[in-house]
C-alpha cells in the first residue's frame, strides 16, 4: 500500500483536521475536547450512522445527551490511538467492508468507510494498548467457573444474536437490510447495537426462562437462521436472529457437554475481565480530558456526563 493511502485513512479515522471534514468549518462548535473542536455537523453525521435517517425533533434530549457522550468518548479513544501510532491499512478496511452490502457512492461511501476505519482503530487500540498487558490468573478463572456451577446443568436454551437500538426507524431499516439486502447480522450488531454483546456480533446464550417474557416470546417461534419481528422493551428496540437451539443431551453425552460449558464459562470470565479493563482505560481518558459543552449551539438540552467536566 502506498504511504499516501495510510495518511488518508489516518485523516479519516481521527477526523480532526479541517481538510478531512470538507465544509464542516461552517457548522457551529458544540463542544471542545482537549482544545479540539467538535462541530454540530460531525455529531449529526455520527447520529445518522448510529440511528439512521431521523427527524431530529423526535429524538429525546436524554438520548441525544447519551449519544454525545458516546461520541466524545469515541473521539478521546481515536485521539489516543493516533498518539499511539496506530493506523489502519487499506486491506483491513476492505476486509471489514466485506461484511457489509455494497456501499453507496459519493458522500455515503465516504461516511461508511470513515465509520469502518473508526471502528477498526478503536478495536485495535483496545487490543494493542488497553489489553496488551492484561493477564487473567488461572485461579480466578477457576473460581468463577466453580461459582457458576449451576450453569453447567444441561437445560434447554438457545444461542441468538441481538441488535438493540433506541430508534424503531433505524431497526426497521436494519431488519430490511438483513433480510432483503443480505447484510451480515453480526456486522450490523457490531456497527449499530448498544447492547453489551455488540462487540461479539450480538451473540449470547440464554437458558429457557432467563429472558423477560416479551423477548422470549419473540424468539420462541423462530427456526435457526430466522430473524424476529421488532420488539420494544424498557431498554429500547430489539431484533433477534436465532443461531441454534440447545436441547438436553443423553446421559452418556453430558460429560463432554459439561466440559464444553466449563470452557465457555472460562471464556466468558476472560471476556468480562477484558471489558472491565477497556472500561477502566476509557474512564481514565475521560477523567483526564478537558471537555466543554457549548449549550447555545447544541439544539437540545444536554444532561450528560460532561455537564460539569
Amino acid at each position: 500500500m502506498r504511504p499516501a493511502f495510510s495518511v488518508i485513512f489516518l485523516c479519516l479515522a481521527v477526523g480532526l483536521a479541517s481538510s478531512c471534514r470538507g465544509d464542516a468549518g461552517s457548522s457551529p462548535v458544540i463542544a471542545t475536547v482537549n482544545k479540539e473542536e467538535i462541530r454540530r455537523s460531525e455529531f449529526e453525521e455520527f447520529l445518522k450512522l448510529k440511528m439512521g435517517e431521523f427527524n431530529r425533533a423526535d429524538i429525546p434530549d436524554s438520548i441525544s445527551s447519551q449519544m454525545l457522550d458516546e461520541y466524545i468518548r469515541r473521539r478521546l479513544v481515536l485521539e489516543e490511538a493516533a498518539a499511539s501510532g496506530l493506523t489502519i491499512t487499506g486491506a483491513e478496511v476492505e476486509q471489514a467492508a466485506g461484511d457489509n452490502p455494497p456501499m453507496k457512492p459519493s458522500a455515503a461511501l465516504a461516511a461508511s468507510r470513515e465509520e469502518i476505519v473508526n471502528n477498526l482503530l478503536v478495536e485495535k487500540y483496545y487490543r494493542q494498548v488497553l489489553l496488551r498487558d492484561l493477564r487473567v490468573p488461572a485461579e480466578e478463572v477457576q473460581r468463577y467457573v466453580e461459582a457458576n456451577q449451576a450453569q453447567l446443568i444441561d437445560r434447554p436454551g438457545y444461542y441468538v444474536r441481538e441488535i438493540r437500538v433506541q430508534s424503531r426507524e433505524l431497526l426497521e431499516r436494519l431488519r430490511k437490510d438483513v433480510i432483503e439486502g443480505g447484510k451480515n447480522f453480526a456486522a450490523a450488531s457490531r456497527e449499530h447495537s448498544d447492547a453489551p454483546n455488540a462487540e461479539r456480533g450480538g451473540l449470547a446464550r440464554y437458558d429457557e426462562g432467563q429472558l423477560p417474557g416479551v423477548l422470549a416470546k419473540a424468539i420462541e417461534p423462530l427456526r435457526p437462521g430466522d430473524v424476529s419481528q421488532i420488539i420494544q422493551s424498557n431498554y429500547g428496540f430489539h431484533l433477534f436472529k436465532l443461531e441454534r437451539r440447545i436441547q438436553p443431551h443423553p446421559p452418556d453425552d453430558r460429560r463432554s457437554q459439561v466440559a464444553e460449558r466449563r470452557s465457555q464459562l472460562a471464556e466468558e470470565f476472560v471476556a468480562r475481565r477484558n471489558q472491565q479493563a477497556v472500561d477502566e482505560g476509557v474512564e481514565r481518558l475521560v477523567l483526564a480530558a478537558s471537555v466543554k459543552i457549548s449549550d447555545a449551539d447544541l439544539g437540545f438540552t444536554y444532561s450528560g456526563r460532561f455537564r460539569h467536566n
